[in-house]
C-alpha cells in the first residue's frame, strides 16, 4: 500500500523527515563511517524541541540494525 506524503500535515513531515535521518545515522554506524559521539554531537546541535525524539529514533535503529 502505498501513501501520498504530500498530503499529510507539515509537522507529520517533519517528524517522518526525523525518522528518516534517526535511521540513516544508525546505518552509518553499522557501516563505521561515523561515531556515536559525531551523532550525538548533530542531534545536540539540532532544536532542543527535537532532540528526545531524534535520541530515541536512533537508538531504535540502532538497536534493530546491530542486532
Amino acid at each position: 500500500m502505498s501513501f501520498n506524503l504530500c498530503l499529510l500535515p507539515r509537522e507529520q513531515k517533519y517528524q517522518i523527515q526525523l525518522d528518516y535521518e534517526a535511521s540513516f545515522w544508525a546505518y552509518q554506524i553499522k557501516r563505521g563511517k561515523s561515531t556515536r559521539e559525531q551523532i550525538y554531537n548533530t542531534i545536540h546541535s539540532r532544536p532542543v524541541a527535537d532532540q528526545v525524539f531524534l535520541k530515541q529514533q536512533f537508538e531504535q535503529y540502532l538497536a534493530v540494525m546491530l542486532s
